[in-house]
Parts: C-alpha cells; structure tokens; sequence
C-alpha cells in the first residue's frame, strides 16, 4: 500500500481539523494538526488552522505564537496583520496591538481594517478626534464599515457621530435630521 504524500495528508488533517472546529470541538481540532509529521505542522495552512482554532476557542496566548510566526512568514499579508494585532490586544495589551496597526497603516494604506481598528483602539483610549479620523479613512476605503460601526462595542461613545456620518454619506446633508 502506498503512503499518501505530504500535500493529501495536508488537506486531509485540515478538513478534519476544520471540521471539528467547526463543532467547537477545538481539543480535537488542534489533535489533528498535532499528528501531522513536524513539517507540514508548520506549513502556513496548518500554522493558520492553529491560529483559527485558537481564536475560535479564545485562547488568546495560544493564539500568540501562531499569529507572530504567520506575521514572521507572510509580512506582505496585510491580514497577518491584522490577526497579529487582534491576538495582542487580547494577550497583552491595546498599546502592543496599535503598535502593530501604526506599521501596517503605513504598508497598507489601503486595507480599511486597520484604519478601523485603529479608531476602535483610539475611541477607547478617549480620542475621539484620532478615531474619528481613522473612521472615516476606514470608510472611504470601504463603506461596509459604517454600518459594521454601528454595532461595535469599542465606538459606542462615537455612535451619534456614527449616524450623522451615515446620514450625510446617504443623503449628501444632514438636512433631514
């Protein structure tokens, strides 16, 4: 009988792994990636399975090493990023994980995600002129943001500015409010 290669016994462990998370079956999504040979346990799809799972479960600290080591690997990914930032803010701090942006916003002008979270990140620290600038590049970028602003906890302090910024884009005037 012959043994699959390394890319079916990829695909396979990911389906698997996958699938359990899925579930939310995160203990025996990690298993599968677990039993793979030590190099396909660190090929980007299984370290960005890892990551996924990891985030999933909210296992923070987990999620770190995944996150850094996908950032290390793909530094052209603007969504590695991203991923590294969102880890940081939950495992160490809002000011590592702005760090992170900072560089990104300037490698990535054109990726509304960052600009955005960046304005989440400055709307919590009570900067609300720097997260409403950070808005609205992140909305000229892409207007699927204003109404995901909506209903984002970090931005509740900017909300009535929110709804004028929409009301404006809507109508060209905030005449009808």
């Amino acid at each position: 009988m012959q043994k699959p290669s390394n890319s079916l016994t990829l695909k396979k462990a990911l389906s698997y792994s996958n699938g359990y998370r899925e579930l939310g079956m995160h203990d025996w999504a990690f298993k599968e990636i677990e039993a793979l040979p030590d190099d396909l346990k660190v090929a980007v799809p299984a370290l960005q399975m890892q990551l996924a799972i990891s985030m999933d479960a909210k296992k923070w600290n987990k999620a770190l090493p995944f996150a850094k080591k996908l950032h290390d690997v793909d530094p052209e990914a603007s969504e590695n990023h991203v991923n590294l930032a969102f880890v940081m803010r939950r495992a160490r701090s809002m000011q590592s994980a702005r760090k992170v942006l900072e560089t990104a916003a300037k490698k990535f002008p054109g990726v509304a995600i960052i600009h955005y979270n960046l304005a989440c990140y400055a709307c919590l620290n009570k900067n609300t002129e720097e997260a409403k600038s950070f808005l609205n590049l992140a909305f000229e970028l892409d207007e699927a943001y204003l109404k995901i602003s909506l209903e984002d906890e970090d931005l509740e302090q900017l909300r009535p500015w929110i709804k004028k910024a929409i009301a404006i884009r809507e109508t060209g005037s905030l005449d009808d409010q």
